[in-house]
């Protein structure tokens, strides 16, 4: 028997030829850029995005605001402070923050 011509070393050495290959190779295909879709599959989607964007502006039903507005006072002020999620005008609004009864702060 010939010593110089090993069959296992040789099967060992292609199978790591070819480990070291195989991943050579997918990290390449890997770091490619990926296809772009073809143009008419790119411009059924876009009309697909532009249908969807229209109805669904079309469908928007414009709700009726129960708060009221600085535009729109409905209430006068003083009911108005008694509820914690009504405007109120800036002038009150300023006094309320401030105590009427101990102007100077104590130390």
């Amino acid at each position: 028997m010939d010593e110089s011509f090993s069959p296992t070393i040789f099967l060992y050495g292609m199978a790591l030829v070819l480990a070291v290959g195989k991943a050579f190779t997918l990290t390449i295909w890997r770091t490619l850029p990926k296809p772009r879709p073809g143009l008419k599959q790119e411009m059924l989607q876009a009309w697909e995005d532009r249908r969807l964007r229209k109805r669904a502006v079309e469908s928007q039903v414009p709700h009726p605001r129960t708060e009221p507005t600085a535009d729109e006072p409905t209430k006068n002020a003083g009911a108005a402070k008694g509820e914690p999620h009504t405007i109120v005008p800036a002038s009150e609004q300023v006094s309320a923050t401030r105590p009427k009864s101990n102007p100077a702060p104590e130390n």
